[in-house]
């Protein structure tokens, strides 16, 4: 099993040696005071990415295990499900204000079943908070010989791309279908953020997916051989090693052809299996007046994007902007 490097206990206590101050009244009573006010330290970034996966208790499709869901992507044997995304672990404070807005939905009354079972994204079974996600890809697989190949392809692209770290704020909360309209999800739309980096990213991600013959996310997908079918990678791209040729590899992106795709972009925090009537959408409506402007207030920090092959995350920083040129004894 692979682990996620991350920072240890003991790394975090050395870096504090030194630092600390000597017990006392003062240090002890701001302790108190933390705790009161329910303030714990945040997890480290990567704590979720050890954590990604539930256990597999079936080796075939079983909607009963899932809350009825059914897999919309047929598992085949030998690929690795692949999916891209973006990451968002809300705040304490922003999580609980998510869980009373999803309790108030479902004890909204309702002409069907959807408010009665709606089922949140926010807490696991266990009760501890989830990270929500942004997709920049549907979920895709791979044949174990060109995975790898794959996420070099996709850490090189995402390195080379000028997108640089950005903030998103949410626009506005409302239910929609899947492709298949076997589910519908309760969404946080997204305000399109200064430098285009939610189009960008799904650009870059689009095409590099394609590159190894699987369907983009959004647009109609670019002419591709069979290979798309079982997640190998096209063999006119690769050479007699199975890696990509020069020619192809790593090319820095274009945004010429970029599409704002804007109002596609959304985060989901909860889901049902029935379609929400008029009533609950009514409902749905007049609450995202009373939630939003308090999410609104806290913008979303997009520092990485996230590539999950297999049970293992990679994340993949944005370049932070560099200052180049300038001379320090210049005003």
């Amino acid at each position: 099993m692979a682990l996620v490097d991350y920072t240890s206990s003991d790394e975090a206590e050395t870096a504090s040696i030194g630092k600390a101050e000597p017990p006392g009244p003062s240090s002890l009573k701001r302790k108190r005071e933390a705790q009161d006010d329910g303030d714990l330290p945040p997890l480290p970034s990567k704590f979720h990415d050890l954590y990604a996966s539930s256990a597999r208790v079936s080796t075939r499709d079983d909607p009963s295990l899932h809350d009825g869901r059914k897999r919309v992507t047929p598992h085949i044997e030998g690929n690795w499900p692949t999916h891209i995304y973006v990451e968002w672990c809300p705040l304490p404070a922003e999580y609980t204000l998510l869980n009373k807005l999803t309790t108030k939905l479902k004890g909204a009354s309702s002409s069907n079943d959807a408010a009665s079972n709606i089922h949140s994204f926010l807490i696991s079974d266990l009760g501890a908070p989830l990270p929500l996600h942004i997709s920049l890809s549907r979920p895709i697989g791979f044949l174990t010989e060109s995975k790898d190949d794959f996420l070099l392809s996709l850490q090189q692209s995402v390195k080379k791309s000028d997108i640089r770290p950005f903030k998103i704020t949410c626009s506005g909360l409302a239910w929609v279908a899947n492709f298949e309209k076997t589910r519908w999800f309760l969404v946080l739309s997204l305000r399109k953020p200064s430098n285009d980096g939610l189009n960008k990213m799904l650009h870059l991600s689009n095409r590099v997916v394609q590159e190894y013959g699987q369907p983009p996310l959004y647009i109609n997908p670019l002419p591709v051989d069979i290979s798309r079918h079982t997640g190998a990678p096209r063999a006119a791209q690769y050479n007699a090693t199975g890696r990509k040729s020069s020619a192809q590899q790593h090319s820095e992106p274009r945004w010429d052809n970029l599409q704002d795709l804007s109002n596609a972009f959304h985060i989901s925090i909860a889901w049902t299996l029935s379609q929400p009537d008029t009533k609950l959408q009514t409902i749905t409506e007049s609450l995202a007046t009373e939630f939003l402007d308090d999410l609104q207030k806290s913008p979303i920090d997009i520092t990485e994007v996230k590539a999950k092959v297999g049970n293992v995350v990679n994340s993949l920083p944005l370049m932070s902007r560099i200052l180049q040129g300038q001379n320090l004894f210049e005003g």
